[in-house]
Formats: C-alpha cells, structure tokens, sequence
C-alpha cells in the first residue's frame, strides 16, 4: 500500500510540473513580459494542484472546478498588488490548465458522429467545468476588492458644489 501512495505522488507531482510547462508554453504564446512568465507559470500549477486536491477531498469535478479558480483569482489578485501588474495577466496563463478545451472537442465530436446521449453528457460536464471557472474567478475579484478596498471610488462620491 505504501509504494501505490509513493506511486500516486509522484503522479500528481508530475501532473504539477506538466501543468506548469504548459502554462509557461501558452504564456510565450500569449506573449507575458518574460518578467511575468515565471510566476504566471506557478499559477498554472496552482491551479491543476487546487484542482486534484478540491476534486479528492470532495468528490465533485465542477467544485473542484469552482474551487480551483478561486485560488486562481486570489492568486493573481495578490500578486497584482505584489507586482503592480494587472491580475489578467496572471489569470489569463494560470487558468490554462483547468480550460474544458477536450470536453468541448468530444461534445461536437459525439454531436457530429450522431451520439446524442454521449454529447449531451459530455456538453453538460463542459459547461459545469466553464461555469465553475467563470463563479470561481468572479467570486476571487469580488473577495479582492472586499479585501484589499482601502478607500471609496471618487467617481462615487457626490460633487462638491
């Protein structure tokens, strides 16, 4: 028992690093400032160890999902503060490996191939992986501004007259 936990470990661990390389990969491609790339990178594989970790503790995909964003969201919101750089920019490279890009290709895939049960199942899955991403990132802007809110928006406040 002992060596399948070694085992297992090591997969994630793996699963971690592949995670980082693909990020920093879909970083070049997006063209981060090299400066960013690093830290954008780790936020890749942050999010997929979310990811693994919400999903065993919980049981369920489109929590782990949700969860995974959100940590995400608040990494890259901290790090904006931290760098003075825009949080999409870390978010728009380590929410990489958590895009349901295979779900969406087997949906159209079964839908073409006439096998309307397996791309109804599929579609759902997807659309709970993309719909959890989009709560999870909205959820870590809005705890961002709750937290880091030092001031009110002048643009709120009502005219001195």
């Amino acid at each position: 028992m002992g060596n399948r936990r070694g085992s297992l470990v090591k997969t994630e661990l793996l699963q971690l690093i592949w995670a980082l390389m693909g990020t920093l990969g879909f970083g070049i491609l997006f063209r981060a400032p090299l400066r960013d790339l690093p830290l954008a990178a780790i936020g890749g594989s942050i999010a997929w160890g979310a990811f693994l970790l919400a999903r065993h503790i919980s049981g369920s995909e489109g929590f782990a999902y949700l969860a995974a964003s959100i940590a995400v969201g608040l990494y890259a919101e901290i790090l904006a503060g931290i760098m003075k750089r825009p949080a999409t920019l870390f978010i728009l490279c380590a929410i990489i490996p958590l895009v349901p890009g295979a779900g969406a290709y087997y949906t159209m895939f079964y839908a073409v191939s006439g096998l309307g049960d397996k791309a109804a199942r599929t579609g759902f899955g997807t659309i709970i992986a993309a719909g959890g991403i989009a709560a999870g990132l909205a959820v870590a802007s809005a705890l961002a501004r709750i937290l880091w809110l030092r001031k009110p928006n002048p643009l709120f406040r009502g005219k001195k007259r």
